[in-house]
């Protein structure tokens, strides 16, 4: 009789990426940066997508692209502003594919406060 061994695994609900550790590992309650929403699991880049989708859900349907970029890009800038506000400008504007003026700009309208200007 072979022993089965159970590892430990995550599925993100939206994009269904699977994390799991090795049998022998020790593993977290959840991988870093997921979360459980409403019973389900969610890795950070869908987090980040599903920020960007709540902020244009507002919007008609006919709503110019523009106006949608916009509202997109400063919904998952918030998003990783408000995830950690601690985060380097830098990193956050990577992570957001945007300008590190941008990420400042956003910081200004949100009243978070600047964070470290580069760490990489």
């Amino acid at each position: 009789m072979t022993e089965q061994t159970i590892t430990e695994r995550w599925t993100c609900q939206r994009c269904e990426m699977t994390i799991s550790w090795m049998p022998d590992a020790e593993a977290p309650a959840l991988p870093a940066s997921w979360v459980e929403e409403d019973g389900h699991l969610y890795c950070l880049a869908c987090r980040r997508e599903r920020a960007a989708e709540a902020g244009v859900a507002h919007l008609p349907a006919d709503a110019p692209a523009h106006e949608r970029q916009q509202l997109s890009s400063w919904a998952r800038l918030e998003f990783e502003i408000k995830r950690d506000p601690t985060r380097p400008d830098n990193q956050i504007a990577k992570a957001c594919r945007t300008s590190t003026p941008a990420v400042r700009k956003a910081r200004g309208r949100l009243g978070v406060p600047p964070a470290a200007k580069f760490s990489d």
